[in-house]
C-alpha cells in the first residue's frame, strides 16, 4: 500500500478529486490529507470520495494552516470520522491513541516513546527516527519517506535533471513494512505558497528500466538576452520536450500528462496551478499501475 501524503492545498484536492471521480486512482494508494485551507473544494474531495468508497485518511490535528483554532478542530473530528490520521506530537495531551487510526511520526520533535499498549495501532514514520525502532513491524508500520529534491531555484535542475525517486515499491514488503508514503513531489518541510520565479518546472514520474520509480525535471528554456519569453511561450516551448517524451514510450500516458499535452496542443498556457495538479495526477496514476503490476 502507498500512503502520498499531501497538505490539502487547493490544486492537490483538485488532483485527488478527479482522479477518484475518474476512477483513475488505485484502492492501493490510498492519500493521506493534511487539511490546511478550510474551502468547498476540501469538502467536495472528501464526499467524492467517500461516495466511491475509496479508502483515506484525514488528519485531524494539522501543524498549520486555517483548522488551528477550537472550532476548525472540532469540524475536523467530524470530516474524518472512521478516516481518521493523527499527528504525534510532543504535546501527550494530544495525543488519543484508537486503533483504527493512522499515527504519523513525522517530525524529530515528537513523541520519542510509546506506552506499550499503542504498539498494535498502525503507525508511520522515517527511517531515521528513534520511534521507528520501538515499533514491532507486524502492527502496520509504513515507512515514510522524503525522497524529492526541492532546489532553491527551477534554474538549478538544468544541472540536474533526472534522478531515481524512489524504489520503495519493490522494497517495502522485504523490510517489513506493510507500506510505505512520502510527501509526492513535495517536501516535509511545509511552505504556504511558492515564491515567483522566472523559469517553468515539470517533475514528471516515469517507471525505470529496473521498475524503480525516476523523476525527470523539464525545465522551460532560458530567456533570450534580447527579449524576454512569456510565461506561455515558456510553458510551450517546455512541452515540446515533455510531448518527444511521451511519443518515444519514456513518459506514460495518464490523465495528468493529458491535461499537460491538451493545453500544448491548444497553444494554451494553463496556469501554475493546473500544471501543479497534472503532476500530482500523474505521479499517483503511475505509482497505483506499479503497485498493480
Amino acid at each position: 500500500m502507498y500512503y502520498p501524503y499531501l497538505r490539502g492545498k487547493q490544486f492537490d484536492l483538485l488532483a485527488l478529486k478527479e482522479l477518484v471521480k475518474e476512477d483513475r486512482l488505485a484502492k492501493t494508494v490510498i492519500p493521506v490529507i493534511e487539511p490546511v485551507k478550510q474551502s468547498k473544494t476540501l469538502l467536495q474531495t472528501l464526499e467524492v470520495f467517500r461516495q466511491k468508497n475509496h479508502p483515506f485518511y484525514l488528519i485531524d490535528n494539522p501543524q498549520a494552516g486555517d483548522f488551528l483554532t477550537e472550532t476548525g478542530l472540532a469540524l475536523l473530528q467530524d470530516l474524518s470520522q472512521g478516516h481518521r490520521g493523527h499527528i504525534i506530537t510532543a504535546n501527550p495531551a494530544e495525543f488519543h491513541f484508537h486503533p483504527d487510526d493512522l499515527y504519523f511520526a513525522n517530525s524529530a520533535h515528537g513523541v520519542k516513546e510509546l506506552p506499550e499498549e499503542y504498539l498494535k495501532g498502525q503507525f508511520a514514520a522515517p527511517f531515521e527516527m528513534r520511534i521507528l525502532r520501538q515499533l514491532t513491524k507486524t502492527s502496520g508500520v509504513i515507512s515514510l519517506q522524503d525522497p524529492f529534491t526541492r532546489l532553491p531555484r527551477n534554474s538549478y535542475y538544468r544541472e540536474y535533471q533526472d534522478e531515481v525517486f524512489t524504489r520503495s515499491h519493490l522494497t517495502y514488503r522485504k523490510q517489513g513494512f506493510s507500506g510505505f508514503g512520502d510527501f509526492s513531489l513535495d517536501s516535509r518541510i511545509y511552505y504556504e505558497q511558492g515564491y515567483p520565479d522566472r523559469d517553468l518546472c515539470l517533475h514528471l514520474v516515469y517507471p525505470g528500466d529496473s521498475r524503480e520509480l525516476r523523476v525527470h525535471h523539464f525545465v522551460s528554456p532560458q530567456d533570450p538576452e534580447e527579449t524576454p519569453l512569456s510565461q506561455k511561450e515558456k510553458f510551450l516551448q517546455m512541452l515540446v520536450e515533455v510531448d518527444t517524451w511521451t511519443k518515444a514510450g519514456r513518459l506514460p500516458k495518464t490523465s495528468g500528462l493529458n491535461l499537460l499535452l491538451k493545453a500544448h496542443q491548444a497553444g494554451h498556457f494553463p496556469g501554475m496551478g493546473v500544471m501543479r495538479k497534472s503532476v500530482i495526477m500523474h505521479h499517483l496514476e503511475i505509482m497505483g499501475k506499479l503497485l498493480v503490476e
